[in-house]
C-alpha cells in the first residue's frame, strides 16, 4: 500500500459496493395508481448520522468470504511463476534478478482490521498498530508458495510497504518469519521511513544491484507515480503501462481501500463525513429507467 492507501485513505473505508444510503432512510408510499414507489425521506441529522463504516462492510464480506477473491489472488501469482520463469531463462545469469512486492493485501491479510475499523466505525490509525503488534496476519491466497518458488530459483525478493520504519519494522518481520514468508530479512523490508515521500527512492534502491523485473501491489503507487494525484492522471499511469500488467505488474483486488479514494475528495480528508458520502454518491454513474439513459 501506500501514502494514501493504509495511512491515508483509511480515514473513510470506502467500498465500491455499499455507496446507497440505508434502507432505513427510505419508505414506500402510494402513488397515485395504487402501486408503490421508494422515496427518500427528510432526514433528521441529529437522528441519522452518516455512518462510513457501515458503507464498507460489503467490500470486507467480499474480500474475506468471496471464492473470487481466493482465485484473482492465485490468478496474478500463477501469472507471475510464469512470467518470471521467462525473465530467468532470459536473463542467462547475467544480472541479479529482483522482485519487490507491496505487503498489505499484497503478502499479508489485514481484512480483520478493516473488519474492526468497519463494524466499529472507527477511522486509521485507530487499532492499527495493535493489529500489527499482534503480527497475526495470514498470507493472502498463493503468496507464500510463489515466494518460496522464487526464493528457490534465487531471486532477491524485496518487501516494500508503507508500514512505518520505526514503530512497524519488528512486528511486521516478526509476522513474515511466524508464517514462513522467505527472506524476511531487515535489508529486505523496507518499510517507510521519515524522509520517504513514496515508494520510488526504495524501488531505485533495489536497482543500483538488481534487475528489477517484477512488482506486485494492490494499489498504483506500489508501481509508479502518476504525475497528479487525479482520477485523469491514475489513468493516464494505467494506459501508459497497459502492456505491463501482467508482465511487470501484477496487480490484485482491494476494494476496501486504495489512494483512488482520494480522487473523491480532491485528496482532502479533513472533509466531514457526510461531505464523503455525499461525494461517493455522486461519483457512482446510474442507468435511469425512465430515460433509458446513464447518468
Amino acid at each position: 500500500m501506500n501514502k494514501f492507501s493504509k495511512y491515508v485513505v483509511t480515514f473513510s473505508l470506502s467500498a465500491v459496493f455499499s455507496v446507497a444510503a440505508p434502507l432505513s432512510t427510505y419508505t414506500s408510499i402510494a402513488n397515485a395508481s395504487g402501486g408503490s414507489a421508494p422515496v427518500v425521506e427528510q432526514q433528521d441529522q441529529q437522528q441519522e448520522k452518516v455512518n462510513l463504516g457501515t458503507e464498507n462492510t460489503m467490500a470486507v464480506s467480499w474480500y474475506q468470504n468471496s471464492a473470487e477473491a481466493k482465485a484473482l489472488y492465485l490468478q496474478g501469482y500463477n501469472s507471475a511463476q510464469v512470467q518470471l520463469d521467462k525473465e530467468i531463462k532470459k536473463n542467462k545469469g547475467d544480472h541479479k534478478l529482483a522482485i519487490a512486492l507491496d505487503l498489505d493485501e499484497t503478502v499479508l491479510d489485514n481484512s480483520p482490521y478493516q473488519g474492526y475499523a468497519s463494524l466499529n466505525n472507527k477511522v486509521h490509525p485507530e487499532g492499527w498498530h495493535e493489529w500489527v503488534e499482534a503480527a497475526t496476519a495470514k498470507p493472502v491466497y498463493g503468496a507464500k508458495e510463489f515466494l518460496k518458488y522464487a526464493d528457490q530459483k534465487g531471486i532477491a525478493i524485496y518487501y516494500i510497504s508503507d508500514r512505518d520504519q520505526d514503530k512497524d519494522f519488528k512486528a511486521t518481520q516478526k509476522n513474515l518469519k511466524a508464517q514462513g514468508i522467505p527472506q524476511a530479512t531487515e535489508d529486505h523490508i523496507l518499510l517507510k521511513g521519515k524522509n520517504d515521500k513514496s515508494k520510488e527512492s526504495r524501488r531505485q534502491a533495489v536497482e543500483k544491484d538488481h534487475k528489477l523485473v517484477m512488482l506486485f501491489g494492490d494499489n498504483l503507487l506500489d508501481f509508479g507515480e502518476p504525475k497528479k494525484p487525479t482520477a485523469e492522471e491514475r489513468e493516464k499511469f494505467v494506459q501508459k503501462h497497459k502492456d505491463e500488467f501482467g508482465k511487470k505488474y501484477i496487480i490484485f483486488p482491494n476494494p476496501m481501500y486504495g489512494s483512488w479514494e482520494g480522487t473523491l475528495y480532491n485528496n482532502d480528508f479533513d472533509i466531514s463525513d457526510e461531505q464523503k458520502d455525499a461525494l461517493r454518491k455522486e461519483s457512482i454513474k446510474q442507468f435511469n429507467p425512465s430515460t433509458g439513459e446513464v447518468e
